[in-house]
Protein backbone atom coordinates (compact mmCIF):
# COMPACT_ATOMS: atom_id res chain seq x y z
CA UNK A 1 0.00 0.00 0.00
CA UNK A 2 1.42 3.43 -1.00
CA UNK A 3 2.76 5.21 1.88
CA UNK A 4 1.10 8.57 1.24
CA UNK A 5 -2.03 7.18 1.49
CA UNK A 6 -1.88 5.58 5.01
CA UNK A 7 -2.60 9.20 6.87
CA UNK A 8 -5.85 8.99 5.08
CA UNK A 9 -7.15 5.30 5.89
CA UNK A 10 -9.36 5.82 8.75
CA UNK A 11 -11.75 8.76 6.66
CA UNK A 12 -11.56 5.91 3.97
CA UNK A 13 -13.57 3.53 6.54
CA UNK A 14 -16.37 6.04 7.31
CA UNK A 15 -16.40 8.09 4.04
CA UNK A 16 -19.57 6.79 1.54
CA UNK A 17 -17.93 7.76 -2.22
CA UNK A 18 -14.46 8.37 -3.37
CA UNK A 19 -13.61 10.77 -5.93
CA UNK A 20 -10.86 9.55 -8.13
CA UNK A 21 -9.25 11.96 -9.73
CA UNK A 22 -7.60 11.40 -13.37
CA UNK A 23 -6.08 13.68 -16.19
CA UNK A 24 -7.65 13.73 -19.04
CA UNK A 25 -5.03 13.97 -21.35
CA UNK A 26 -3.75 10.84 -19.68
CA UNK A 27 -7.00 8.97 -18.49
CA UNK A 28 -5.58 5.50 -17.72
CA UNK A 29 -1.40 6.26 -16.36
CA UNK A 30 -2.68 9.30 -14.09
CA UNK A 31 -4.60 6.91 -12.10
CA UNK A 32 -3.14 4.75 -9.48
CA UNK A 33 -3.12 0.99 -10.59
CA UNK A 34 -3.63 -0.48 -6.48
CA UNK A 35 -6.78 1.92 -6.02
CA UNK A 36 -9.24 -1.54 -6.85
CA UNK A 37 -7.87 -3.03 -4.07
CA UNK A 38 -7.76 -0.66 -1.27
CA UNK A 39 -11.19 0.39 -1.75
CA UNK A 40 -12.83 -2.96 -1.81
CA UNK A 41 -15.67 -2.46 -3.27
CA UNK A 42 -16.21 1.27 -2.02
CA UNK A 43 -18.55 3.36 -4.17
CA UNK A 44 -16.55 5.42 -6.60
CA UNK A 45 -16.66 8.14 -9.53
CA UNK A 46 -13.73 8.43 -11.43
CA UNK A 47 -13.54 12.17 -12.45
CA UNK A 48 -11.16 13.73 -15.47
CA UNK A 49 -9.70 17.17 -14.82
CA UNK A 50 -8.29 19.28 -17.35
CA UNK A 51 -10.89 18.07 -20.14
CA UNK A 52 -10.14 21.90 -21.72
CA UNK A 53 -6.56 20.56 -22.59
CA UNK A 54 -7.63 17.30 -23.43
CA UNK A 55 -9.08 16.43 -26.91
CA UNK A 56 -12.84 16.66 -26.56
CA UNK A 57 -13.67 13.84 -28.92
CA UNK A 58 -11.33 11.37 -26.93
CA UNK A 59 -12.27 12.47 -23.66
CA UNK A 60 -16.01 11.59 -24.94
CA UNK A 61 -15.03 8.05 -26.38
CA UNK A 62 -13.11 7.59 -23.03
CA UNK A 63 -16.55 8.35 -20.86
CA UNK A 64 -18.10 5.43 -22.91
CA UNK A 65 -15.46 3.07 -22.09
CA UNK A 66 -15.08 4.01 -18.20
CA UNK A 67 -19.74 3.03 -18.40
CA UNK A 68 -19.04 0.20 -20.53
CA UNK A 69 -16.94 -0.81 -17.60
CA UNK A 70 -19.36 -0.47 -15.42
CA UNK A 71 -17.87 2.93 -13.72
CA UNK A 72 -19.51 6.10 -13.04
CA UNK A 73 -17.27 8.70 -15.03
CA UNK A 74 -17.37 12.66 -15.39
CA UNK A 75 -14.99 14.92 -17.40
CA UNK A 76 -14.38 18.41 -15.86
CA UNK A 77 -12.96 21.57 -15.85
CA UNK A 78 -12.52 22.56 -12.21
CA UNK A 79 -10.84 25.87 -13.14
CA UNK A 80 -13.98 26.79 -15.09
CA UNK A 81 -16.52 25.08 -13.75
CA UNK A 82 -17.30 22.70 -16.49
CA UNK A 83 -18.66 19.30 -15.69
CA UNK A 84 -19.00 19.91 -12.11
CA UNK A 85 -23.13 20.36 -12.26
CA UNK A 86 -22.87 16.72 -13.85
CA UNK A 87 -20.87 15.73 -11.29
CA UNK A 88 -22.74 17.37 -8.32
CA UNK A 89 -26.10 15.56 -10.29
CA UNK A 90 -24.20 12.10 -9.84
CA UNK A 91 -23.65 12.71 -6.40
CA UNK A 92 -27.61 13.82 -5.62
CA UNK A 93 -28.49 11.07 -6.87
CA UNK A 94 -26.40 8.71 -4.53
CA UNK A 95 -27.56 10.75 -1.74
CA UNK A 96 -30.97 10.43 -2.73
CA UNK A 97 -29.97 6.40 -2.85
CA UNK A 98 -28.58 6.34 0.66
CA UNK A 99 -31.66 8.36 1.94
CA UNK A 100 -33.60 5.34 1.54
CA UNK A 101 -32.20 2.97 2.01
CA UNK A 102 -31.72 4.41 5.99
CA UNK A 103 -35.51 5.46 5.74
CA UNK A 104 -35.89 1.17 4.88
CA UNK A 105 -34.23 0.61 8.01
CA UNK A 106 -35.85 3.28 10.16
CA UNK A 107 -32.63 5.02 10.09
CA UNK A 108 -32.28 9.19 9.97
CA UNK A 109 -30.81 10.38 7.31
CA UNK A 110 -27.05 12.01 7.54
CA UNK A 111 -25.04 13.30 4.71
CA UNK A 112 -23.47 11.34 2.34
CA UNK A 113 -19.62 11.42 2.80
CA UNK A 114 -16.64 12.20 -0.05
CA UNK A 115 -13.34 12.14 -0.43
CA UNK A 116 -11.25 13.62 -3.26
CA UNK A 117 -7.77 10.99 -3.76
CA UNK A 118 -5.69 10.59 -7.22
CA UNK A 119 -2.02 10.58 -7.68
CA UNK A 120 0.25 14.09 -7.38
CA UNK A 121 -0.75 16.83 -9.40
CA UNK A 122 -3.94 15.68 -11.33
CA UNK A 123 -6.36 18.57 -10.23
CA UNK A 124 -7.37 17.51 -6.71
CA UNK A 125 -7.01 20.80 -5.20
CA UNK A 126 -8.52 22.58 -7.60
CA UNK A 127 -12.04 19.47 -8.13
CA UNK A 128 -11.87 20.13 -4.50
CA UNK A 129 -12.12 23.77 -4.18
CA UNK A 130 -14.35 24.09 -6.94
CA UNK A 131 -16.92 22.09 -4.91
CA UNK A 132 -16.48 23.58 -1.27
CA UNK A 133 -16.91 26.96 -3.08
CA UNK A 134 -17.28 30.03 -0.61
CA UNK A 135 -20.51 29.32 1.00
CA UNK A 136 -19.66 25.80 2.31
CA UNK A 137 -19.89 25.77 6.33
CA UNK A 138 -17.47 23.66 8.12
CA UNK A 139 -18.28 20.52 9.98
CA UNK A 140 -15.42 19.93 12.26
CA UNK A 141 -14.77 16.06 12.86
CA UNK A 142 -16.59 13.29 12.94
CA UNK A 143 -17.45 10.66 15.48
CA UNK A 144 -13.90 7.99 15.30
CA UNK A 145 -11.71 10.97 13.99
CA UNK A 146 -10.20 12.58 16.33
CA UNK A 147 -7.86 15.49 14.83
CA UNK A 148 -6.87 15.68 11.11
CA UNK A 149 -8.82 17.53 8.01
CA UNK A 150 -12.11 18.61 8.38
CA UNK A 151 -15.65 17.93 6.99
CA UNK A 152 -16.86 20.20 4.95
CA UNK A 153 -20.84 20.60 3.95
CA UNK A 154 -21.93 20.88 0.90
CA UNK A 155 -25.89 21.93 0.92
CA UNK A 156 -28.43 19.31 2.90
CA UNK A 157 -27.29 16.16 2.01
CA UNK A 158 -23.44 16.37 1.37
CA UNK A 159 -20.11 16.46 3.35
CA UNK A 160 -16.33 16.09 1.64
CA UNK A 161 -13.40 15.68 3.60
CA UNK A 162 -11.70 19.36 3.38
CA UNK A 163 -8.42 17.62 2.49
CA UNK A 164 -7.60 15.08 -0.74
CA UNK A 165 -5.76 12.12 -0.25
CA UNK A 166 -2.32 11.59 -2.22
CA UNK A 167 -2.17 7.62 -3.56
CA UNK A 168 0.85 6.76 -4.66
CA UNK A 169 2.32 7.38 -8.42
CA UNK A 170 0.40 6.41 -11.51
CA UNK A 171 1.71 3.99 -14.13
CA UNK A 172 4.87 4.46 -15.94
CA UNK A 173 5.42 1.68 -18.06
CA UNK A 174 7.03 2.01 -21.13
CA UNK A 175 7.57 5.90 -22.29
CA UNK A 176 4.03 6.55 -19.45
CA UNK A 177 7.13 8.18 -16.93
CA UNK A 178 7.58 11.04 -19.90
CA UNK A 179 4.28 11.50 -20.57
CA UNK A 180 3.22 12.00 -16.41
CA UNK A 181 5.81 14.61 -16.39
CA UNK A 182 4.86 16.36 -19.77
CA UNK A 183 1.25 17.07 -17.79
CA UNK A 184 3.31 17.58 -14.42
CA UNK A 185 2.39 14.73 -12.66
CA UNK A 186 6.39 13.16 -12.17
CA UNK A 187 8.53 16.12 -9.43
CA UNK A 188 10.99 17.98 -11.97
CA UNK A 189 13.97 16.89 -10.46
CA UNK A 190 12.82 13.27 -11.20
CA UNK A 191 13.37 13.44 -14.94
CA UNK A 192 15.63 15.27 -17.75
CA UNK A 193 13.78 18.33 -18.96
CA UNK A 194 14.86 17.96 -22.19
CA UNK A 195 14.40 14.42 -22.43
CA UNK A 196 10.91 15.43 -21.63
CA UNK A 197 10.09 18.50 -23.94
CA UNK A 198 11.65 16.03 -27.24
CA UNK A 199 8.91 13.87 -26.49
CA UNK A 200 6.41 16.71 -26.68
CA UNK A 201 8.06 18.13 -30.11
CA UNK A 202 8.21 14.36 -31.85
CA UNK A 203 4.79 14.12 -30.81
CA UNK A 204 3.59 17.62 -32.05
CA UNK A 205 5.87 16.81 -35.03
CA UNK A 206 3.73 14.29 -35.77
CA UNK A 207 0.39 14.73 -35.06
CA UNK A 208 0.17 18.77 -35.45
CA UNK A 209 3.45 20.30 -37.31
CA UNK A 210 1.26 23.35 -37.94
CA UNK A 211 1.56 24.01 -34.14
CA UNK A 212 5.17 24.44 -33.77
CA UNK A 213 5.12 27.05 -36.68
CA UNK A 214 2.40 29.00 -35.19
CA UNK A 215 4.23 29.05 -31.80
CA UNK A 216 8.10 28.52 -32.44
CA UNK A 217 7.88 29.75 -36.56
CA UNK A 218 9.59 26.41 -37.25
CA UNK A 219 9.85 26.32 -40.56
CA UNK A 220 9.21 23.35 -43.43
CA UNK A 221 12.59 23.29 -44.15
CA UNK A 222 13.64 22.75 -40.17
CA UNK A 223 10.96 20.34 -39.20
CA UNK A 224 13.49 17.65 -40.09
CA UNK A 225 16.56 19.11 -37.63
CA UNK A 226 17.42 16.18 -35.18
CA UNK A 227 17.69 19.23 -32.41
CA UNK A 228 13.95 21.30 -32.58
CA UNK A 229 15.15 22.66 -28.94
CA UNK A 230 18.38 24.41 -30.47
CA UNK A 231 16.21 26.39 -33.09
CA UNK A 232 13.89 27.13 -30.89
CA UNK A 233 16.27 28.18 -27.87
CA UNK A 234 17.98 30.37 -30.67
CA UNK A 235 14.12 31.92 -31.58
CA UNK A 236 13.31 32.88 -28.76
CA UNK A 237 16.70 34.17 -27.16
CA UNK A 238 17.52 31.95 -24.44
CA UNK A 239 21.27 32.16 -24.72
CA UNK A 240 24.07 31.26 -21.94
CA UNK A 241 27.56 32.53 -22.50
CA UNK A 242 29.19 31.95 -25.84
CA UNK A 243 26.23 32.30 -27.71
CA UNK A 244 25.08 28.34 -26.33
CA UNK A 245 21.56 27.71 -26.10
CA UNK A 246 20.24 27.19 -22.50
CA UNK A 247 18.46 23.68 -22.92
CA UNK A 248 17.13 23.84 -19.44
CA UNK A 249 15.05 26.68 -20.60
CA UNK A 250 14.38 26.46 -23.87
CA UNK A 251 12.83 22.81 -23.01
CA UNK A 252 10.59 24.24 -19.57
CA UNK A 253 9.22 26.67 -21.98
CA UNK A 254 7.74 23.99 -24.32
CA UNK A 255 6.92 21.99 -21.44
CA UNK A 256 4.92 24.92 -19.78
CA UNK A 257 3.21 25.69 -23.39
CA UNK A 258 2.20 22.10 -23.51
CA UNK A 259 0.61 21.94 -20.31
CA UNK A 260 -1.00 25.18 -20.49
CA UNK A 261 -2.57 24.38 -24.02
CA UNK A 262 -0.63 26.65 -25.80
CA UNK A 263 0.21 24.58 -28.36
CA UNK A 264 -3.20 22.81 -28.71
CA UNK A 265 -5.57 20.17 -27.25
CA UNK A 266 -4.32 16.39 -27.09
CA UNK A 267 -5.81 13.31 -25.23
CA UNK A 268 -1.83 11.42 -25.06
CA UNK A 269 -3.88 7.83 -24.82
CA UNK A 270 -5.99 6.69 -27.69
CA UNK A 271 -8.26 4.28 -27.62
Amino acid sequence: MPSGFKSFLPYLKVVDVVLEVADARLPVSSRFSGLNKILQGKARILVLTRCDLADPAATAEWLQIFKKEGMTAVAVDARRGEGIATLQRHLAAMAGEKKLKLAARGLKMRPLRLMVVGIPNVGKSSLLNRLVGRGAARTGDRPGITRGPQWVRLGNELEILDTPGVIGKGREEGGGILWLGAIGCIAESSLMATDTANVILQFLLTVAPERLQERYGITEEEMGSADLLEIIGRRRGFLLAGKKIDQERTAMAVINDFREGQLGRYTLERL
